[in-house]
């Protein structure tokens, strides 16, 4: 495959862009697709969770009796907020949004499971309302954990969907969650790949984990299930280097119609092997059954015959300044939505945030 730069990620430091303005930027729009009133209150949701990124700092300190200890009970914390492993490392500036201020020395990282039975639907709705609803709980999650720390005396931030500053993948390898899959998610021998992450940056100190070898790596290179399967064959089967990292990439212009186009698609982590294992096995017999459901030249052919005309619900940008990505607007009804966000309706503080990650509001 020939390697595509995509600048803002490309770069020395990489810039945010929102995942729906990525596609949008490729002239397709997954607010195109009406979805249930169910899973845009999940997507709602998310941005209930930027409220509570940031807040009062209790004035005494709770102080642990050691780094053990309070890695210890974050993480229990963690798993009783909603997640099912945590993992915590140091901050790399390296993957720090260009423009954002990370202050906090540590990342705790966290994986929210989601329902493979659901999931396993791709380029469906069905799908993609599981992964709005875990996005949500993740926010929580994140949010939760992040106030736990507040009450304690030291300084906490949560990110989550609708707010990062960081890159959470490169953080969640460093923090030993899972290991990089052929298709750009994490993958985890005991959840699969059926997770999302989210993240609490700190000041507590706190006993650091390490990146992870259980072979996962091995078993890609071998695999080609998620390549095979892969509507806009934007999977490569090979390595490239990005950033001075050598890793798999995802052609993210050929994965935009579909993704765009079928509710984020999701294809490549529905096939992925590693979900029959996840969770003791738990969801073996479905995933099994599932993939012997698929036709996979007939599933392509059905996709690609259904796929939006490029910029038939997006308006196709003239220049291309700094920062252009995120300011793609739709067309008609999607005009309303920018980023997903409803241009008003929310409080003023969502719209603060989203400003500050280079989202604008437009009246």
């Amino acid at each position: 495959m020939k390697q595509r730069n995509f600048p803002e990620w490309s770069a020395e430091q990489a810039e945010y862009v929102e995942p729906t303005q990525v596609v949008r930027s490729f002239g397709y729009d997954v607010f195109a697709n009406p979805v249930s009133d169910e899973a845009m209150q999940y997507n709602n949701d998310t941005f209930g969770c930027v409220l509570k990124v940031e807040g009062e700092i209790a004035q005494n300190k709770n102080a642990y009796e050691n780094e053990d200890a309070a890695s210890s009970d974050i993480k229990t914390m963690a798993e009783k907020f909603g997640a099912a492993r945590a993992g915590i490392t140091l901050v790399d500036q390296k993957y720090v949004y260009k423009g954002h201020d990370v202050p906090h020395r540590y990342a705790i990282l966290m994986a929210v499971p989601m329902d493979y039975d659901e999931i396993k639907f791709g380029a469906t709705e069905r799908h993609v309302k599981e992964v709005l609803k875990i996005y949500a709980e993740a926010g929580h999650t994140a949010a939760n954990l992040a106030e736990y720390i507040r009450d304690k005396g030291y300084p906490a931030r949560a990110h989550s969907l609708r707010f990062e500053q960081l890159m959470m993948l490169p953080h969640a390898i460093a923090a030993g969650l899972g290991e990089l899959g052929r298709h750009g998610s994490l993958i985890n021998r005991e959840l699969g790949c059926s997770f999302r992450l989210a993240c609490v940056t700190t000041d507590l100190p706190l006993k650091m984990d390490s990146a992870i070898d259980e072979g996962i790596d091995d078993v890609c290179v071998t695999c080609n299930v998620c390549t095979d399967h892969c509507p806009g064959d934007a999977i490569s089967g090979e390595k490239q280097t990005v950033r001075d990292e050598t890793r798999w990439l995802v052609d993210t212009e050929l994965c935009a119609p579909y993704w765009g186009s079928y509710y984020s698609c999701g294809i490549c982590l529905e096939v992925c092997p590693f979900n029959a294992k996840a969770l003791d096995g738990k969801y073996k017999k479905s995933f099994v059954e599932r993939i012997k459901q698929i036709d996979i030249a007939e599933r392509k052919a059905d996709l690609k015959s259904g796929l939006q005309q490029t910029w038939q619900f997006v308006e196709k940008p003239e220049e291309k300044e700094a920062g252009w990505r995120n300011r793609v607007k739709g067309k008609g009804d999607t005009a309303i939505l920018v980023g997903g966000v409803p241009m008003d309706g929310l409080p003023d503080e969502v719209y603060n945030m989203r400003e500050l990650m280079g989202m604008e509001k437009i009246s």
